[in-house]
């Protein structure tokens, strides 16, 4: 993980990552991960949402629906009422989901619900019972326990208040000159404490996913999206008041006058927009090109010559990288463009970038009024009221610190064998039944058919949980009743976190390890790996039960799983071969006929008008998870075709009501920007008016609102 990335996420874990709005790639995706991004909750899978403003108690949101189109974007909480109705033919989702999506109010701290929440509180509720069961024994429950106990003692931590920051502000503060700096950023204080520019992990190569090496990321930015340094979204707008409330109230903390905040935040928005203009844009890096454009395979030397100014290579020997074989410069001109910014005319902005960053990893880690702040300032961003209680924070902090620590002990406890070879049965279905689906793809020559099946044959099915976990036994905690505090048991976290990445160095990949929190509500495909992942932290009454009929777990977590294998050929997956290196398998025809049918989706969601205040909507963002989820749905439409009197209405209304959702518009508005998801009610109403299975379930005829001409249609699959 990223020293700068791993130290951002673990505050943005603690505010909790951009907007649960976004989903799960399916990935399913729930969680947004980021930095500086305005909190985001915990586990949204594929998209999603919300949290409590005036809408919560049940008033319609003032907005103009006559604009929105093809349908009205029925996932903003409180716009659906008893008057807002509409026929199954006209709009599917409102339909089946109409009650759900009228009567749901949000629970504290979320700006979404969906009905995959379920899981989201099963798994908190178990794991709170195992943080407060004392007759746990053994490392496992004595660092979970421990880190818990310290993160809610807000007498130690009141009684510290904000001076563990103390000398890094101080020592930031003396730096006078662009040497300074530079001995600013390769002291111990700095990497123990502060945030530098680069951003870096240990990885799986992209020309050979069994060999790690390391990835070079540009600098993290206030505003997120190097778009909004040309022109503010709405979201951007927001962003940038929610920081710069972090910002000031963190630098008033440490005694600087509302003069020299504003001469700070000038000086850091005016770097920022500069190195901005080297970054890629999010846009940018969702159009399939980018891929390749950000494997660039350099040496240390290369580094050095590439930034002399900027101690880039210096920064990596120092901690221990410098012995690296393998390194990839994901943005070579975004290196280029530091190093020449790297200078005394724009020290101000650099001091001005360390500071704020490092204050907003930390403004959570502090007192309780730097606590209370950044829920304030996190709820005006996500559009609510009431914060989640601190155990709830407490609780999703530990797990995401130690995840297999919480998920060994969870396993034991509540998941059955059973369970998971009938998951692991379902998978296997869907992969064998999206061979049968290649060899009816006409626009595909053979060849390329052929690599497909192979690629679907190597794919690695990892369903509930591992049966390797990951090295974690450079983790500790030191307890409060020996000395410790909450504070420094998260510097200890980020060194163990950085001694794992440093014996990853010039080493094999072990890919019998998951590397992922099995109690996140999320599944995935990894494109490295080869891999679809079904965990343990996904299972609800909405995605799986024993229970149900089949119509129902194919409309369901069937359509997950359906999705999840179409990952390997999305827009992205597709560069991927059967090991998971990038690679071109495809026949320059079949990859054109392919991109060209993916182009008619992309400017299909152009279309898409989902709000009544211009933010626009952009195919290209979400074209690798529609893809996905249209694959899915035609996956398991082949397996029911298969069974006699299939119920294909409890199939559609089983998927229906999966994507069910009511959001906050400022988390959905955050999510359109930034997250490969289409909204929820898009997910439902497009994906299935591509099958035929659909129109004759319902009777759809030209002229109903879900009719789209055969000619029309975007499935890509």
């Amino acid at each position: 993980m990223k020293k700068n990335a791993l130290r951002h996420l673990v505050a943005m874990f603690m505010t909790l990552a951009l907007l649960l709005t976004m989903g799960c790639s399916v990935n399913i995706n729930i969680n947004g991960k980021g930095d500086n991004k305005a909190p985001a909750d915990e586990g949204a899978v594929e998209k999603n949402g919300s949290e409590n403003g005036d809408e919560s108690a049940g008033a319609q949101p003032s907005i103009d629906t006559s604009v929105m189109k093809p349908w009205i974007n029925s996932n903003i909480l409180g716009l659906v009422t008893d008057d807002v109705t509409a026929d199954i033919k006209d709009d599917y989702y409102l339909n089946v989901n109409h009650d759900y999506l009228r009567d749901t109010k949000l629970r504290p701290g979320r700006a979404g619900e969906a009905p995959f929440y379920e899981a989201l509180e099963i798994v908190r509720e178990r794991c709170f019972d195992i943080l407060n069961d004392e007759s746990l024994t053994g490392r496992d429950a004595q660092m979970i326990q421990d880190y818990y106990r310290m993160y809610l003692d807000w007498d130690a931590r009141n009684e510290a208040g904000v001076e563990p920051l103390r000398p890094f502000i101080e020592e930031l503060k003396a730096v006078d000159d662009i040497d300074g700096m530079t001995e600013y950023l390769l002291s111990d204080d700095c990497y123990r404490l502060g945030v530098d520019f680069v951003q870096f992990n240990i990885g799986s190569s992209a020309d050979d996913s069994s060999l790690y090496e390391l990835k070079v990321l540009p600098s993290t930015l206030t505003l997120g999206d190097p778009a909004e340094y040309s022109e503010l979204t709405e979201d951007g707008k927001r962003k940038k008041e929610y920081n710069d409330g972090v910002y000031s109230y963190m630098l008033g903390r440490f005694g600087f006058s509302e003069d020299e905040t504003g001469c700070i935040l000038n000086d850091l928005y005016d770097f920022e927009g500069k190195l901005a203009g080297y970054e890629m844009t999010a846009l940018e890096k969702r159009d399939p090109d980018a891929l390749k454009k950000r494997i660039n395979p350099v040496t240390m030397d290369d580094l050095r010559k590439m930034s002399p100014d900027f101690p880039c290579a210096e920064y990596f020997e120092k901690w221990g990288f410098g012995d690296s074989k393998l390194i990839n410069l994901a943005e070579p001109e975004w290196l280029k463009g530091l190093n020449g910014l790297y200078n005394e005319d724009n020290l101000d902005g650099l001091r001005a970038y360390l500071l704020t960053r490092t204050l907003s990893t930390y403004i959570s880690c502090l007192d309780e009024e730097a606590y209370r702040k950044k829920q304030e300032l996190d709820n005006a961003y996500r559009g609510i009221k009431e914060s989640k209680p601190d155990e709830e924070n407490a609780y999703e902090e530990t797990r995401k610190m130690f995840p297999n620590s919480m998920a060994r002990i969870y396993v034991d406890r509540y998941i059955t064998k059973e369970m998971r070879d009938e998951i692991r049965q379902l998978c296997q279905d869907a992969a064998d039944t999206y061979k049968e689906m290649l060899d009816d793809t006409e626009w595909l020559s053979d060849e390329t058919k052929e690599q497909a099946k192979y690629k679907l044959e190597h794919i690695t099915i990892n369903a509930m949980y591992p049966d390797k976990w990951e090295d974690d036994t450079m983790f500790f905690v030191t307890p409060a009743k020996d000395g410790g505090s909450y504070f420094e048991a998260k510097l200890d976290h980020d060194e163990s976190i950085m001694k794992r990445e440093l014996s990853h160095v010039n080493g094999k990949v072990d890919k019998d390890i998951w590397g992922v929190d099995i109690l996140e509500t999320n599944a995935f495909y990894s494109q490295q790996k080869n891999s679809i992942n079904i965990i343990a932290g996904f299972m609800c009454d909405a995605t799986y039960s024993s229970d149900m009929t089949i119509e129902e777990k194919y409309g369901a977590l069937g359509s997950v799983i359906g999705h999840e294998i179409s990952h390997a050929f999305d827009t992205n997956g597709a560069q991927y071969d059967a090991d998971g290196n990038v690679k071109d398998w495809w026949s320059r025809d079949d990859y054109n006929a392919f991109r060209e049918r993916a182009g008619k989706l992309v400017d299909y969601y152009d279309k898409v008008v989902a709000f009544d205040e211009g933010t626009p909507y952009h195919g290209q963002m979400v074209q690798t998870e529609a893809i996905a989820d249209m694959a899915g749905i035609k996956c398991m439409l082949k397996m029911a075709g298969k069974i006699k009197d299939f119920d294909y209405d409890k199939f559609f209304r089983a998927n229906a009501y999966l994507w069910a959702e009511v959001a906050t518009p400022e988390a959905m508005k955050a999510s359109v920007v930034s997250d490969p998801h289409p909204l929820n009610y898009l997910r439902c109403n497009v994906t299935l008016q591509q099958y035929d299975e659909f129109y004759d379930t319902y009777d759809i005829k030209e002229g109903d609102g879900m009719y789209l001409a055969p000619g029309d249609r975007i499935a890509v699959w």
